[in-house]
């Protein structure tokens, strides 16, 4: 069934590797009073996308976008009115769109002012601008983005711009947020954007300011964080659920992001919840206090966000047609046309990815181009391809460096990229690889054929472009670094595929050949 189609709200996941799991309701006795409710409302990597699209799994239906995310934000809260409605979001909200990128994340803001958030995690991607951005971005939310293992380099102190946390009061109903980003931002962004910051322990964060928050008298506390998880079947992992298991002080619900997954977990007892990304889905979730003190949570499902489904806000699409209006000749704008689907990869050799290296290696006259996984952040359509679509696939504007590297340097970068797992992170152009996954660490890689036939050599030198997340040792790539010389190509990702894709023949030709080939040393 549809990815998103097939979503219940499980009863209770078993977290693997985890202590035990915990029914729901089974939280501490608090101080004693009027019996109270809150619902909270969450989204994550939510990525600029204001407008509704066609997801490959929707069967045509449009999903998501601000204006449908507001009307169901409307229908949640007047259907249980007696509980006052939370809306929070697990972070990475502005990247992603031609709409919200080309304004810097204005646009986002201002969208999620409309729809009224009240706190959000601040995620690996909100650094992409640069600090600047991101401190104006943060003055003119209405929201609190929350950053509580967000330090200064070598101190004690957060930034200015950063809150840890934040209280949230509606019908007397008083909620701490504690908002924390993941861990491994400095090597997922690039490093001249976070090189001023530390990003600590989650644990360590909620442990540290979950008492503080408690000492003002809140009702509950929530966990934010853009850190993620996966659940397959009854099993539910990952970093978020680690970092909250690992976590002393007493919360009452978790949001996670980070992942673009349905999470759907308890650790200890308290519901965790993480709904897909784009805006294609919510989450929903209730906590309740009993007259006797007793606090207990449950999750009450996560909900697909069907554009056709709700009639649209008109404030939010007002907000956001403002944008479009601008950016229609570039929306609007059709580069090529695909004979077929060419899914996004996450892990391995796909055609799309081998399409972005052919199009780096075309723009800088290099012998090789490497490109990273998780810089192709979408799929593309059969049929007609515009502008904004590929501006969603390389949302990034990362450049184009050209390197001379030794052959010995272009092996230990492609070793880097086998996964334990298998799995490869990088599509190549100009070369075929044939790895074992099974070797030992640093004897993966086989043999290294240029597309001339010729095998590249430990003593020979090439000229290999990347983009400069990679050219500045994101990933863990730090061998360009020892390059022999680097050269700024001067040109972005996103313009060097769309000069190749306009320059291509009508009918296109899909690079269907692996050019990593799994081959076991016999």
């Amino acid at each position: 069934m549809a990815r998103g189609l097939a979503l219940c709200c499980l009863a209770c996941l078993t977290v693997a590797g985890l202590s035990g799991c915990e029914s729901p309701g089974s939280a501490d006795v608090t101080a004693s009073g009027d019996a109270l409710c809150a619902q909270i409302f969450s989204t994550n990597d939510t990525h600029g996308r204001l407008l509704p699209a066609v997801q490959s799994w929707s069967e045509g239906r449009p999903v998501g976008g601000s204006a449908a995310l507001a009307a169901y934000v409307a229908r949640e809260r007047s259907s249980t009115p007696e509980c006052p409605l939370f809306i929070v979001s697990g972070g990475d909200v502005m990247q992603g769109t031609l709409i919200s990128n080309l304004t810097d994340g204005r646009s986002t803001i201002e969208a999620m002012n409309g729809i009224g958030y009240d706190a959000v995690a601040i995620g690996n991607h909100e650094f992409d601008w640069g600090v600047d951005v991101l401190a104006e971005r943060v003055a003119e939310a209405d929201f609190a983005m929350l950053g509580a293992n967000v330090y200064l380099k070598d101190t004690d102190r957060h930034p200015d711009w950063v809150r840890p946390w934040t209280i949230v009061e509606k019908d007397g109903v008083r909620i701490g947020f504690v908002g924390m980003v993941t861990p491994s931002t400095p090597t997922i962004t690039r490093a001249a954007n976070v090189v001023d910051f530390e990003f600590r322990s989650i644990p360590d964060a909620l442990d540290h300011y979950i008492p503080v928050v408690r000492e003002t008298g809140v009702d509950f506390v929530v966990a934010v964080m853009h850190e993620g998880a996966f659940c397959e079947d009854d099993v539910c992992e990952g970093r978020a659920l680690e970092a909250l298991a690992a976590t002393t002080e007493r919360f009452d619900y978790a949001v996670t992001g980070h992942t673009h997954s349905r999470v759907e977990a308890e650790v200890g007892g308290v519901p965790v919840i993480q709904s897909f990304s784009n805006t294609t889905a919510y989450g929903l979730g209730r906590i309740d206090r009993s007259a006797d003190g007793t606090v207990s949570a449950r999750r009450l499902g996560i909900r697909q966000v069907w554009a056709d489904e709700i009639a649209p806000d008109p404030a939010l699409e007002e907000v956001v047609a403002s944008y479009t209006a601008e950016l229609s000749h570039l929306i609007d704008r059709i580069v090529v046309t695909l004979p077929e689907p060419l899914p996004a990869p996450r892990n391995g050799d796909f055609a799309l990815g081998r399409i972005v290296a052919d199009a780096q290696r075309h723009a800088s006259g290099a012998d090789i181009a490497l490109m990273n996984n998780g810089g192709i952040r979408r799929p593309l359509p059969a049929g007609p391809v515009s502008y904004s679509d590929l501006f969603e696939l390389q949302p990034f504007a990362n450049m184009l460096i050209r390197h001379t590297m030794s052959g010995a340097q272009l092996l230990r970068t492609l070793e880097h990229s086998v996964r334990s797992s298998g799995d490869v992170d990088l599509h190549v152009s100009g070369i075929t690889v044939r790895y074992d996954p099974a070797a030992p660490e640093g004897e993966r890689i086989l043999q290294v054929t240029l597309d001339d036939g010729s095998p590249v050599r430990r003593e020979g030198r090439y000229e290999v472009t990347v983009n400069d997340f990679l050219s500045t040792g994101g990933g863990g790539y730090t061998t360009f670094a020892e390059a022999e010389a680097a050269e700024a190509v001067g040109l972005a990702d996103l313009e060097a595929l769309v000069s190749y894709l306009e320059a291509q023949p009508q009918s296109f030709p899909i690079p269907r050949d692996p050019r990593w080939i799994e081959s076991p040393a016999r």
